[in-house]
């Protein structure tokens, strides 16, 4: 399909047949959208169904962008839950507008935003709709007491730990985290001072030069980001020390097979004292000829084959040849005489 009609910088325009059909589908819509990070989708679900089918909730969604779309199936009875709002799904605000062919979908700076807020330590004599008023106008533009702290308010007895109420916060204002209050005296004799602290349901994000909800200091796309020159050569240079060193350790990597044998690492053995040297000499001995050991008994010389072989082994193998000759004699002349014909 063409396009009928051109308009100046746009590649398609949307037939008016089109758009009214739409408009037709989402009559009496909401959008809504959260700031900061959204909620999930099943609990606004859930919410809505239990909270918003009284004013004629019939269908809603949610888009890709984090939107909400509610319709109802009447127009009067979406323009009641706008005006019974603010409302707050788990003490988050969810900011409502109605939704036109024409809208686009953005989500606005906030300057004002409600937040249940709790006042710890309220002295009993501020305990009216005037005393807790002018203390929630320190804090914002009051809007409404909780259910409990009004009936507190009317019967003077019941919880007095912190009274809650509905304040809408100004973007362009600290947030106060305590307010002091002056109670006078009956007798006119001054005033006593009592400190009150704020504790917050919810803390939207606020930026100070801005002065709106939804970003802070720190992330203002309106805020410039100024590198100065020597700080960025100063990274550049910290860039290429460091590539240096990774290629150095990558190069060592791969000559590693390559190096020289004096580099390479080997197993370092001790050198074995001078008894662990002496200790197999002694099981050669443990182990040598008999005769030998028998001729020292016999012939009374003293001291054994061992000891004479420590001393020198060479003049030990000497006379073991000697032994052996002498028991050689010893033997031949026996077998001569059990051989020869000589009368006992």
């Amino acid at each position: 399909m063409e396009s009928s009609e051109l308009v100046d910088g746009a590649d398609v325009v949307i037939p008016l047949s089109s758009v009214k059909q739409v408009s037709d589908m989402y009559a009496n819509t909401l959008y809504g959208y959260f700031l900061g990070k959204r909620l999930a989708f099943p609990v606004v679900d859930y919410f809505a169904k239990n909270n918003w089918v009284k004013y004629g909730l019939s269908r809603l969604m949610m888009n890709a962008n984090g939107f909400f779309f509610f319709k109802f199936k009447t127009k009067e009875g979406m323009d009641k839950l706008v005006e019974d709002g603010p409302w707050l799904i788990r003490n988050v605000p969810i900011i409502l507008k109605e939704w036109s062919a024409s809208v686009k979908l953005e989500k606005e700076d906030i300057k004002a935003i409600p937040v249940w807020v709790k006042m710890h330590d309220v002295p009993l004599a501020a305990y009216t709709e005037d005393g807790l008023s002018l203390l929630a106008s320190k804090i914002g533009v009051p809007k409404m007491l909780d259910s409990y702290t009004a009936t507190m308010c009317v019967e003077s007895w019941g919880r007095s730990s912190y009274a809650r109420a509905l304040i809408e916060i100004q973007a362009g204002a600290e947030l106060k985290r305590s307010v002091t209050v002056a109670i006078p005296s009956l007798q006119g004799n001054g005033h006593t001072m009592v400190e009150v602290k704020i504790d917050y349901d919810w803390e939207p994000l606020r930026c100070s030069s801005c002065c709106v909800f939804g970003h802070e200091d720190n992330s203002c796309p309106k805020r410039p980001q100024v590198v100065p020159s020597g700080e960025s050569s100063k990274k550049i240079d910290d860039f290429q020390v460091v590539g240096a060193k990774k290629k150095k350790s990558t190069n060592q990597g791969l000559h590693m097979k390559n190096q020289k044998p004096k580099v390479v690492y080997r197993p370092v053995v001790n050198p074995k004292p001078i008894l662990s040297l002496k200790k197999p000499v002694n099981n050669q001995v443990s182990t040598s000829n008999p005769f030998h050991a028998l001729k020292d008994d016999v012939g009374g010389q003293g001291g054994s084959t061992v000891g004479r072989i420590e001393k020198n082994e060479k003049k030990s193998s000497d006379r073991q040849d000697s032994d052996e000759e002498e028991v050689e004699e010893v033997y031949n002349e026996t077998s001569a005489f059990m051989t020869s014909d000589h009368d006992v």
